[in-house]
């Protein structure tokens, strides 16, 4: 990630945070307060996220472990639970407009691509093993229902 960005996110990161958590929370149909607890959880996460920025790649992979988990978990859309990391660039340039020089602004951007799509693939793997204990219990319980006929 750019340094600027990262200092930019640093110096405005109670308000990029309060902004980013307020958007992924119209995410849900009914409205939901900050004070349940998977806002809180989310809330926590967003902020993991931000404070992993400026480290190292497994400290940020394992920031967008936690976020995909809570949002894998939840009865959106892929492009729905992806989106939100294309919020947080509009609210980064909203928070400093013309304050990051275009060069600077374009690496953030790439940079936010590319954590967008590692959070994608953590994303389908948590899908992908909720779908797998969903077919082992289904299994389980056919396995049951037999053994129970045959009784």
């Amino acid at each position: 990630m750019n340094k600027e960005c990262i200092r930019l996110i640093k110096e405005n990161k109670a308000k990029v945070l309060g902004r980013w958590h307020e958007s992924v929370l119209a995410f849900f149909p009914e409205k939901m307060h900050t004070g349940t607890p998977l806002a809180q959880a989310l809330s926590k996460v967003l902020g993991d996220v931000l404070d992993a920025m400026e480290g190292s790649p497994e400290t940020l992979h394992e920031a967008l472990n936690k976020v995909s988990r809570i949002l894998a978990v939840q009865n959106f859309p892929p492009s729905r639970s992806m989106s939100l990391f294309f919020e947080l660039k509009s609210i980064l340039r909203e928070t400093a407009p013309g304050t990051i020089r275009q060069k600077h602004w374009e690496e953030f951007q790439t940079g936010m691509e590319h954590l967008t799509l590692e959070a994608f693939d953590s994303y389908m793997a948590h899908r992908e093993k909720i779908y797998q204990l969903k077919v082992e219990e289904s299994k389980r319980q056919t396995f049951m229902m037999s053994r129970r006929a045959k009784a």
